[in-house]
């Protein structure tokens, strides 16, 4: 079986743009929709000086703990706490959380989502389960490519 990752970008001149959080992320309803179901909880971290979004996420994960500059947090996947993340992710219209990291239930790592949403990953996909997500971010006009893993 070959196994890639798939690296999905959007367009970093959006930054410079004033647009609603909808328009910035187009990949995230469907993110939540579609693609988080198998995992069970996710890694977020922020820099220290964004109290606001911390002290939030204190409210719903079970493991916080500084390194360095970062403040990282531990949060079980729920039905509530999923909604919070996919209805509740914005901050002045970009996203809250500067890297989100999803684990399944073996705690092996799978989509990733950094630079306040503006990259995200699929770690260890096959080219067939990554046709339908290559489609979605490239409907959205997203830069996206599946990369093979040439280890395998």
């Amino acid at each position: 079986m070959n196994l890639g990752y798939i690296k999905a970008k959007i367009d970093l001149k959006l930054n410079d743009t004033i647009l609603d959080f909808s328009e910035r992320y187009p990949y995230w309803k469907e993110l939540w929709s579609n693609y988080t179901e198998h995992y069970s909880e996710v890694q977020i971290q922020n820099w220290k000086e964004e109290e606001q979004t911390i002290q939030e996420l204190e409210q719903i994960s079970f493991l916080s703990r500084n390194e360095g500059l970062v403040k990282i947090h531990q949060v079980l996947l729920s039905e509530e706490t999923r909604d919070y993340f996919q209805n509740h992710a914005s901050i002045n219209e970009k996203l809250k959380w500067f890297s989100m990291v999803f684990h399944d239930e073996e705690m092996i790592e799978g989509m990733e989502i950094h630079n306040y949403g503006e990259e995200v990953y699929f770690n260890q996909v096959t080219k067939e389960e990554a046709e339908p997500i290559l489609e979605m971010f490239e409907q959205l006009k997203c830069a996206v490519e599946f990369i093979p893993d040439d280890t395998d």
